[in-house]
């Protein structure tokens, strides 16, 4: 245990350099799966023969490993109240109208119950949003 500590006084910049590589890298790598996962699901399977959408979902979640378990929150952030503003709100319900269509569109063979159910995925993403940031 000794060692690993002293490994990371010792190399402790380059630690940071990393963490900020795999903080970009996990945001590129979210914003091109999910533009390809929606692209896909509307032209069925357009990348089967291209592209394995899988093997970018497998670096998508090492690089969200590293980000989640290294991300540390800072004592002054904690502190700070941040009041719940008309931006939060408007991009929580563009989430949720969003998600609805999605959820919709997926499943709307399903009759009257493809309107409930994408309803309440809608509200959902409409909530959680929300009651995160109240913790």
């Amino acid at each position: 245990m000794k060692y690993i500590k002293y490994l990371i006084k010792k190399n402790n910049e380059n630690l940071k350099l990393f963490l900020r590589i795999n903080r970009t890298i996990f945001t590129i790598i979210t914003v091109i799966y999910l533009l390809l996962l929606i692209i896909n699901q509307f032209w069925n399977k357009i990348f089967e023969k291209y592209l394995n959408i899988n093997a970018i979902f497998i670096l998508l979640l090492m690089s969200g490993a590293i980000f989640v378990l290294t991300t540390f929150k800072e004592k002054e952030k904690i502190d700070k109240k941040r009041k719940l503003k008309h931006i939060d709100i408007f991009l929580s319900l563009l989430m949720g109208l969003i998600c609805s269509v999605l959820v919709w569109v997926k499943i709307k063979d399903f009759g009257i119950i493809s309107y409930i159910i994408s309803g309440i995925a809608g509200l959902i993403t409409l909530v959680l949003p929300i009651l995160i940031f109240y913790d």
